[in-house]
């Protein structure tokens, strides 16, 4: 009882009303029992501080969150305006794209329409090729059938004012004269080949075409052994085309290996023949 009495003495006031008035209420013995209200403290200056710093705070922070935000809008404004011109760009590119694959499709259709035309052409090239190489051979086949009524004779003497197909009379007669008397009716024309030049050590080869191809055999056969022609240092050769000359130059070291072997081995046209067998250039 002394302590509570010295608890109440201590309080305010106010605090011993309320203990007074909660007593009347309950039994003396459990007044011990009844919280004691807390004295209310003055704020502190230190709180006092922190209001006003959390209100200098929020004042910052609003300035500041201004300005963020009005940088944000800055910034989404940019980023629209380059969105817009990103957008016309896309669709410039677009267009030009377009432009492009329209461009593109007219050429393939072009190149399409070329390569057919090619395509044909080629076709006709090819035909024509065969076809001149047809002609080209028949050409030369004629040619060299023409050819076999002529003789071609090097190493005869060149003078100025000759008369050459008398020269040729006289020395074919010495060549076949079993033939002579037929010369002079057989012998059709005779000539020297290419212009004369002036101060040329050679003379130039002369050309003879016979009226008869027996008579013109004949003479080329003689040829091979005539004394006279070794004698003069005359040769007598047969008139070729240049393929058949070309032909004959591919097939020669054949002909000579085989004459060197003791075979019978020469030319007839374009072919070589040796033990009767016919070479052509072409064989492979």
């Amino acid at each position: 009882m002394h302590e509570d009495k010295r608890v109440r003495e201590a309080m305010h006031s106010y605090a011993r009303k309320s203990l007074d008035a909660a007593f009347k209420g309950s039994d003396a013995a459990n007044t011990s029992k009844i919280p004691l209200p807390e004295t209310p403290k003055p704020p502190s200056k230190k709180s006092k501080m922190v209001d006003r710093v959390g209100s200098d705070y929020q004042s910052v922070s609003n300035v500041h969150l201004l300005d963020v935000l009005e940088r944000v809008e800055k910034m989404q404004a940019e980023f629209l305006t380059r969105m817009q011109s990103l957008e016309t760009t896309v669709k410039n590119n677009t267009s030009s794209l377009n432009s492009v694959i329209k461009a593109l499709e007219f050429m393939n259709n072009q190149v399409e329409e070329v390569t057919d035309k090619v395509n044909s052409l080629q076709i006709k090239v090819e035909s024509l090729e065969k076809e001149n190489r047809v002609l080209r051979d028949k050409c030369d086949e004629l040619d060299s059938y023409k050819r076999r009524w002529n003789l071609r004779v090097s190493g005869v003497q060149e003078q100025r004012g000759e008369d050459v197909r008398k020269i040729l009379i006289d020395l074919f007669s010495k060549v076949s004269p079993v033939i002579s008397d037929q010369l002079i009716y057989m012998l059709d024309v005779a000539h020297r080949l290419g212009p004369r030049s002036e101060g040329a050590r050679s003379s130039r080869r002369i050309i003879v075409q016979f009226l008869s191809r027996n008579v013109r055999d004949q003479i080329w056969r003689d040829a091979r052994t005539a004394a006279v022609l070794k004698e003069r240092n005359i040769r007598i050769f047969e008139d070729l085309t240049q393929s058949t000359k070309d032909a004959r130059n591919q097939l020669w070291p054949l002909v000579e290996q085989a004459r060197k072997e003791g075979k019978r081995a020469g030319f007839r046209g374009p072919f070589a023949y040796i033990d009767g067998k016919r070479i052509s250039a072409k064989d492979p």
